[in-house]
């Protein structure tokens, strides 16, 4: 799971604090509970900072990546 840096630990405004509030809930609803090392969060975290549409499709990339592979293992092993 992502967690957000405090508010008060770097020097953001209140609307950047707001949008990436936003953009790291959407990267948990993939992330969720998956175990992040300090450097997959940092990584996340500066990811959650870009425009919202870059985010949102770094996202989108990601759901389509864990779509077709999950496809790829249901299919049967060619001989």
């Amino acid at each position: 799971m992502i967690i957000q840096p405090e508010r008060g630990a770097r020097n953001v405004n209140e609307k950047f604090y707001e949008m990436e509030t936003r953009q790291i809930a959407m990267l948990n609803e993939i992330f969720g509970e998956i175990e992040l090392t300090k450097g997959e969060m940092r990584t996340l975290v500066w990811l959650s900072g870009w425009e919202e549409s870059t985010v949102a499709n770094v996202v989108s990339a990601i759901r389509k990546a864990i779509a077709a592979g999950a496809g790829r293992q249901e299919q049967p092993l060619r001989p």
